[in-house]
């Protein structure tokens, strides 16, 4: 019987060695965060204008002068993308003093693509 034993568990044990295959992930891995798309400068002006932002904002890149809501010279220095993508798609998130939320509109997330955020941002962000 202890024989047996000893064969099996040799058995067991040469069965798990060898002919072992190192897998790489294919796809993303669960918990790594997509990349963030690349935003073009010169197209996020065009996003600008097109989004009538400069009826609202004063923004010298972009040479507008509005005063409904914050000179974006001024509220976005210092600020970083992420900042500046939450208050496009969240702008009564964090509301620059002086101004009342519920101003600017609250639909840029689903009326501008993730494309023309990206660039929107990376516009905007000449002012830092």
């Amino acid at each position: 019987m202890r024989r047996v034993l000893i064969i099996v568990t040799l058995g067991l044990f040469l069965a798990g060695c060898g002919g072992e295959k190192t897998v790489s992930p294919t796809g993303p891995v669960e918990g790594t965060l997509p990349k963030a798309e690349k935003g073009d400068p010169a197209a996020g002006k065009a996003v600008f204008a097109d989004a009538g932002c400069g009826g609202c904002h004063t923004f010298k890149a972009a040479g507008t002068n509005g005063s409904v809501g914050p000179d974006l010279d001024e509220a976005l220095k210092g600020k970083d993308a992420d900042f500046i993508e939450e208050s496009i798609k969240d702008p009564n998130k964090e509301v620059a003093s002086g101004f009342s939320p519920g101003i600017m509109p609250q639909d840029y997330a689903s009326q501008l693509s993730s494309k023309e955020i990206a660039d929107l941002v990376a516009f905007l962000q000449t002012a830092s």
